[in-house]
């Protein structure tokens, strides 16, 4: 846990835009990836109900984030609704992100009754046989399949979440195809973090750096030629937004990039810039892929955290960046992935391992 000193003042210039709360690392599945090494049992310490709703509503006294209800799987709480009516009323949007197997059409109309602005439901397969692989149990392409229909069919703005690694690269096309078949209003890529069950993926199954540039530089491509009918984007990507602006200046092309909202296409790593993350027991990190610990919602009002968090003020300043980041032309644009620096090396503000740019 870090010290907050008196002596840092309010940082009124970096926003806080997004809020990913992990209700519980309870799950259904045993996906190979997963961040939160997310299994059956609840934490013992797992923030009540009555504690959540608390620090919601002091969070709404200095800002308005979309709050991302996540987990683990969010909708094994028994109290979930309870939690996302209250978050609906403390907040202009709140989402959900799920992995769509426990949602019928019954549980779809309490999740737009509740007020939810969006679900996302991560895809790692076109086929069942990929996704069903890599989320660890049979049937689970199916089920979130259905999950995904229900939704949709009750109204809802749906969005196709897909994990990148060698398993399934070469299904990308295929899976936004099928998600623009589903009817899906945006579909982001993530690029593995090496964190939770992620870390013991073996390393001949991550993309290489110049495989990952590929894969940025074929969502690009699909932005231009999609982007009217699809809100397209990569996470865990912030190497996206060199790619983004060098490649519209080679081809003459503009791509428009919202920057409010759902949709909000800004710049690089947020981390502890515009984004954190709150867990299952209240600590606060910069994002939930990089597990420094800068505070609790239990000790500490969210705002007093992110307005005078030295960690959060190093991530704002790219100067402090090392490696090739620190002398990259892009760093205020792009920043590298913190969360993979920190993975690889320790050092949150190394280098991001993952980018092949040299500057």
């Amino acid at each position: 846990m870090e010290h907050h000193g008196n002596d840092r003042q309010p940082t009124p210039q970096w926003p806080l835009r997004l809020v990913f709360w992990e209700l519980t690392a309870r799950c259904n599945l045993h996906c190979r990836h997963c961040r939160a090494e997310a299994g059956p049992d609840a934490s013992p310490d797992e923030l009540a109900t009555g504690e959540i709703i608390s620090a919601a509503r002091s969070i709404r006294d200095f800002a308005d984030p979309i709050v991302v209800l996540t987990g683990g799987e969010p909708l094994v709480r028994s109290d979930f609704f309870e939690i996302a009516e209250a978050c609906r009323g403390t907040f202009s949007r709140v989402a959900l992100a799920t992995n769509g197997t426990l949602i019928d059409d019954t549980m779809a109309q309490r999740i737009v009754n509740a007020g939810i602005a969006r679900t996302s439901i991560s895809l790692d397969g076109a086929t069942a046989e990929t996704h069903d692989a890599f989320r660890g149990q049979t049937g689970s392409f199916t089920a979130a399949l259905t999950g995904f229909e229900a939704l949709k069919q009750a109204g809802m703005s749906m969005q196709v979440n897909v994990t990148v690694t060698k398993h399934n690269v070469h299904e990308l096309e295929r899976l936004l195809t099928l998600a623009m078949e589903k009817g899906a209003e945006a579909f982001h890529v993530f690029m593995l973090v090496p964190v939770g069950c992620g870390a013991e993926i073996a390393d001949d199954q991550r993309l290489s750096p110049q495989e990952t540039e590929r894969a940025l530089t074929w969502l690009f491509e699909k932005s231009v030629e999609l982007g009217q009918h699809l809100q397209i984007k990569a996470t865990c990507a912030p190497q996206y937004f060199r790619i983004m602006q060098t490649e519209s200046a080679r081809r003459g092309v503009t791509v428009a990039k919202p920057r409010h909202g759902m949709a909000a296409v800004t710049r690089g790593c947020l981390a502890g810039s515009a984004v954190c993350f709150i867990s299952r027991t209240g600590d606060v990190q910069p994002c939930g892929y990089l597990p420094l610990q800068v505070g609790n919602v239990r000790r500490q009002p969210l705002q007093t955290i992110w307005q005078t968090s030295p960690t959060f003020a190093d991530l704002r300043n790219p100067d402090k960046l090392t490696g090739k980041c620190g002398a990259c032309q892009y760093r205020k644009l792009c920043a590298g992935c913190r969360a993979r620096a920190y993975a690889t090396t320790g050092d949150h503000l190394a280098e991001e391992p993952d980018c092949p740019h040299q500057p």
